[in-house]
């Protein structure tokens, strides 16, 4: 089986490509297009995406189902740019005739592939990133595109009772002014108003911005929490700003795992002492990720990737590659000519916790194609991420 990585550099011709051959040439060849962000400022979330993806197409080798299937990834950087991002998917698609399509870190890319996917009619996983609830709304939901990592809306509902229960009822919301950052916001107001919270106030941050002193300094230091939306390079400049100008000593702050992800702190900062976080993946094996299949995917991640943390990207790249694999295994897709029955594998697809899914067992809603995995809020003590509590998937399967 081979695998090969052809990624733009630049604004150069030239292309890089990573190739390991295990085996004998293989009957079929299943060429997946990835397209992913390895520059820009999701840099290094896009970095720790492909290391999910190869670890999983790479294990996928040793798989007996697999022996008669040559696995190729064909990846292209689209630097988190909506407009690169739909002329490589139309390239890989068209001239270089990928049989799935998989990527989208960015929320709003990720919402354009979608898309694509459904005028070019080729399968379309999201791999990581992408948490926006616009993903299964009416106009967007399509028969050709999955996402199995959990929504804004099923993260914050789950989150929302519990911070009002643990931490308190009236928050204030900094969030990342673009597609992610306000899907975020809406699905936490929504979220934590029907839990019997309130929103004294919010501050949106145009992404991408340097300085978030004058952004930090409106928050209202009267509510019980800060509450943050935020990802990538800004996630780590409004903790740290947040933490600078006091705020942590006059209110609690919780968000998304996506603030204090290791691609981004490999060592949690002081300025995230305390945070209380909602995820699909904190990176320790602590309290019940402390499982033999976490244990074991942690182990063979380390001996491909050395001292790498194990990203949230990673890790959701990993599971996502991995659902579509099962799905490929189920449907005995071989090309494009097998889109259909490939899309019906996904639809409905469930898992049990194995190596393949080692934070628990997954499934696809037929309904949305939307994943149903279970969550883990946490919090930053000592300088290290603490499992306070498991969400089952069955009960955010409930949220909808």
């Amino acid at each position: 089986m081979n695998s090969r990585r052809i990624m733009p550099i630049a604004l150069s011709a030239m292309l890089l490509m990573l190739s390991w051959v295990p085996g004998a040439e293989a009957a079929t060849t299943v060429k997946i297009g990835f397209v992913n962000s390895t520059t820009g400022v999701f840099s290094v979330l896009g970095e720790y995406a492909h290391m999910g993806l190869e670890l999983a197409i790479e294990r996928a080798q040793h798989n007996p189902a697999f022996k008669d299937i040559n696995f190729v990834i064909d990846e292209r950087d689209d630097a988190a740019k909506t407009a690169d991002a739909i002329r490589y998917s139309r390239e890989l698609i068209q001239r270089d005739r990928v049989d799935v399509l998989m990527g989208g870190l960015s929320s709003a890319v990720c919402l354009a592939m979608q898309k694509l996917a459904a005028e070019e009619q080729i399968v379309y996983v999201n791999a990581s990133g992408c948490w926006v609830d616009e993903f299964t709304s009416p106009g967007n939901k399509n028969k050709y595109s999955f996402r199995v990592s959990a929504s804004n809306k099923q993260r914050n509902v789950a989150f929302a009772k519990w911070l009002i229960e643990n931490v308190g009822k009236r928050w204030y919301v900094a969030y990342s002014d673009y597609a992610y950052g306000q899907s975020g916001f809406q699905a936490f107001r929504d979220a934590l108003a029907g839990a019997g919270g309130e929103i004294v106030g919010s501050i949106g941050v145009p992404f991408g911005s340097t300085d978030m002193a004058a952004y930090m300094s409106k928050v209202d230091r009267r509510a019980d929490g800060l509450y943050f939306v935020f990802a990538g390079r800004d996630a780590i400049l409004a903790l740290q700003e947040a933490n600078a100008q006091g705020l942590k000593e006059k209110m609690k702050f919780a968000g998304m795992q996506s603030l204090i992800v290791p691609e981004n702190f490999p060592k949690l900062p002081e300025a995230a002492e305390g945070l209380n976080f909602i995820g699909d993946y904190p990176r320790a094996p602590d309290g019940s990720l402390d499982t033999a299949e976490n244990r074991e995917f942690q182990k063979l991640f380390h001996e491909k990737f050395g001292e790498h943390p194990v990203g949230l990207n990673a890790f959701e790249a990993y599971q996502s590659a991995n659902a579509l694999l099962l799905a490929i295994q189920k449907s005995g897709f071989k090309g494009r000519a097998d889109t259909d029955k490939l899309a019906a594998a996904l639809s409905g697809l469930e898992a049990p916790a194995s190596v393949a899914f080692p934070a628990g067992s997954i499934a696809i809603r037929d309904t949305d194609h939307q994943g149903v995995v279970p969550l883990y809020i946490g919090r930053v003590e000592g300088g290290n991420e603490r499992v306070l509590h498991q969400i089952p998937a069955k009960e955010i399967g409930a949220i909808k």
